[in-house]
Protein backbone atom coordinates (compact mmCIF):
# COMPACT_ATOMS: atom_id res chain seq x y z
CA UNK A 1 0.00 0.00 0.00
CA UNK A 2 1.26 3.75 -0.23
CA UNK A 3 2.26 5.74 2.34
CA UNK A 4 -0.75 8.24 3.10
CA UNK A 5 1.49 11.27 4.11
CA UNK A 6 3.13 11.19 0.74
CA UNK A 7 2.23 13.19 -1.98
CA UNK A 8 1.97 12.01 -6.30
CA UNK A 9 4.01 14.74 -8.03
CA UNK A 10 2.27 14.26 -11.21
CA UNK A 11 -0.59 16.41 -10.63
CA UNK A 12 2.10 18.83 -9.38
CA UNK A 13 4.02 18.89 -12.65
CA UNK A 14 0.87 18.69 -14.70
CA UNK A 15 0.00 22.06 -13.56
CA UNK A 16 2.99 23.89 -12.92
CA UNK A 17 5.16 22.52 -16.55
CA UNK A 18 2.92 24.83 -18.60
CA UNK A 19 4.08 28.10 -16.59
CA UNK A 20 7.76 26.76 -16.71
CA UNK A 21 8.34 26.36 -20.06
CA UNK A 22 6.99 29.95 -20.53
CA UNK A 23 8.85 31.02 -18.14
CA UNK A 24 11.97 29.14 -19.89
CA UNK A 25 11.12 30.98 -23.62
CA UNK A 26 11.15 34.47 -22.03
CA UNK A 27 14.80 33.33 -19.82
CA UNK A 28 16.61 32.02 -22.96
CA UNK A 29 16.91 34.65 -24.96
CA UNK A 30 17.61 37.11 -22.07
CA UNK A 31 20.76 34.40 -20.96
CA UNK A 32 21.92 34.40 -24.42
CA UNK A 33 22.17 38.18 -24.95
CA UNK A 34 23.58 38.19 -21.87
CA UNK A 35 26.44 35.44 -22.92
CA UNK A 36 26.83 36.99 -26.40
CA UNK A 37 27.30 40.65 -24.44
CA UNK A 38 29.33 38.92 -21.81
CA UNK A 39 31.88 37.34 -24.69
CA UNK A 40 31.96 40.64 -26.38
CA UNK A 41 32.91 42.20 -23.81
CA UNK A 42 35.30 39.89 -22.23
CA UNK A 43 37.12 39.23 -25.65
CA UNK A 44 36.29 42.28 -27.72
CA UNK A 45 35.10 39.96 -30.79
CA UNK A 46 31.76 40.77 -31.64
CA UNK A 47 29.65 38.75 -34.10
CA UNK A 48 27.83 40.80 -37.02
CA UNK A 49 25.37 38.33 -38.27
CA UNK A 50 22.63 41.17 -38.95
CA UNK A 51 25.21 42.99 -40.95
CA UNK A 52 26.29 39.76 -43.07
CA UNK A 53 22.92 38.79 -43.34
CA UNK A 54 21.95 42.24 -44.87
CA UNK A 55 25.29 42.55 -47.19
CA UNK A 56 24.43 38.70 -48.21
CA UNK A 57 20.70 39.43 -49.55
CA UNK A 58 21.75 43.04 -50.91
CA UNK A 59 24.55 41.19 -53.13
CA UNK A 60 21.70 38.59 -54.55
CA UNK A 61 19.11 41.02 -55.01
CA UNK A 62 21.94 42.91 -57.07
CA UNK A 63 22.78 39.94 -59.11
CA UNK A 64 18.99 38.65 -59.52
CA UNK A 65 18.36 42.59 -60.80
CA UNK A 66 21.16 42.39 -63.23
CA UNK A 67 20.39 39.13 -64.64
CA UNK A 68 16.48 39.87 -64.69
CA UNK A 69 17.66 42.92 -66.84
CA UNK A 70 19.64 40.87 -69.23
CA UNK A 71 18.27 40.34 -72.37
CA UNK A 72 19.61 36.49 -72.32
CA UNK A 73 19.55 36.31 -68.69
CA UNK A 74 23.28 35.87 -68.69
CA UNK A 75 22.82 32.04 -68.37
CA UNK A 76 25.79 31.89 -71.15
CA UNK A 77 27.94 34.78 -70.02
CA UNK A 78 31.10 34.61 -68.07
CA UNK A 79 31.23 37.17 -65.56
CA UNK A 80 34.50 37.49 -63.73
CA UNK A 81 35.08 39.16 -60.57
CA UNK A 82 37.23 41.62 -62.01
CA UNK A 83 34.47 42.53 -64.69
CA UNK A 84 33.53 46.06 -64.63
CA UNK A 85 29.68 45.00 -63.94
CA UNK A 86 30.86 43.24 -60.72
CA UNK A 87 33.11 46.35 -59.65
CA UNK A 88 29.89 48.70 -60.44
CA UNK A 89 27.54 46.70 -58.06
CA UNK A 90 30.61 46.31 -55.49
CA UNK A 91 30.61 50.31 -55.83
CA UNK A 92 27.07 50.81 -55.08
CA UNK A 93 26.66 48.04 -52.53
CA UNK A 94 29.96 50.01 -50.38
CA UNK A 95 28.08 53.32 -50.79
CA UNK A 96 24.82 51.91 -49.99
CA UNK A 97 26.00 49.87 -47.05
CA UNK A 98 29.28 51.35 -45.48
CA UNK A 99 28.19 50.51 -41.76
CA UNK A 100 27.60 47.25 -42.48
CA UNK A 101 30.97 46.52 -44.47
CA UNK A 102 32.86 48.06 -41.87
CA UNK A 103 30.63 46.13 -39.34
CA UNK A 104 31.59 42.82 -40.86
CA UNK A 105 35.32 43.89 -42.01
CA UNK A 106 34.63 42.89 -45.36
CA UNK A 107 36.45 44.65 -47.95
CA UNK A 108 34.90 45.60 -51.83
CA UNK A 109 37.03 42.80 -53.14
CA UNK A 110 35.25 41.01 -50.82
CA UNK A 111 32.14 41.74 -51.70
CA UNK A 112 32.92 41.72 -55.48
CA UNK A 113 33.69 38.02 -55.21
CA UNK A 114 30.93 37.89 -53.03
CA UNK A 115 28.76 39.33 -55.97
CA UNK A 116 30.49 37.12 -58.65
CA UNK A 117 29.03 34.16 -56.56
CA UNK A 118 25.82 35.29 -56.15
CA UNK A 119 25.91 35.74 -60.21
CA UNK A 120 27.28 32.54 -60.89
CA UNK A 121 24.60 30.88 -57.71
CA UNK A 122 21.69 32.40 -60.09
CA UNK A 123 23.28 31.25 -63.97
CA UNK A 124 23.51 28.01 -62.80
CA UNK A 125 19.88 27.84 -61.98
CA UNK A 126 19.25 29.54 -65.19
CA UNK A 127 18.18 28.29 -68.51
CA UNK A 128 19.66 29.52 -71.97
CA UNK A 129 17.26 31.81 -73.46
CA UNK A 130 17.37 33.08 -76.80
CA UNK A 131 17.59 36.86 -77.10
CA UNK A 132 14.91 38.21 -78.72
CA UNK A 133 14.35 38.90 -82.50
CA UNK A 134 15.59 42.00 -83.82
CA UNK A 135 12.45 44.30 -84.72
CA UNK A 136 12.00 44.02 -88.85
CA UNK A 137 12.12 47.61 -90.85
Amino acid sequence: MSDPSTISAAPIVTVVAPYLVQLAMVLIPIAVAWLANEFRRRTGVQVQQAALDKIDATAEAEAGALIAAAANNLATDQIKVGSPIVASIALRMAAALPKELAAAGLTSDAVATMVAGKIGKLQASMTTVAPPPAPLK
